[in-house]
């Protein structure tokens, strides 16, 4: 994992379990009330970050071709 502050990983969109397990050590309460599991792939969604509004002009700009 690339060495990053709490502070970084909190700022992410995405966490793998091990940056997951690494904000949860300091910040229990943010992790629960914040991150969403994908079980799928095991990765983190935070919910704190997402905003579905991007999420959908990104896709619509990816299917532009922008």
């Amino acid at each position: 994992m690339k060495d990053m502050n709490t502070q970084e990983l909190m700022n992410k969109v995405l966490l793998t379990a091990e940056e997951r397990d690494s904000v949860n050590s300091v910040n229990p309460g943010w992790v629960k009330q914040f991150l969403f599991h994908n079980t799928w792939n095991n990765t983190y969604l935070n919910l704190d970050v997402y905003s579905e509004v991007d999420h959908e002009k990104r896709q619509f700009e990816m299917e532009r071709g922008y």
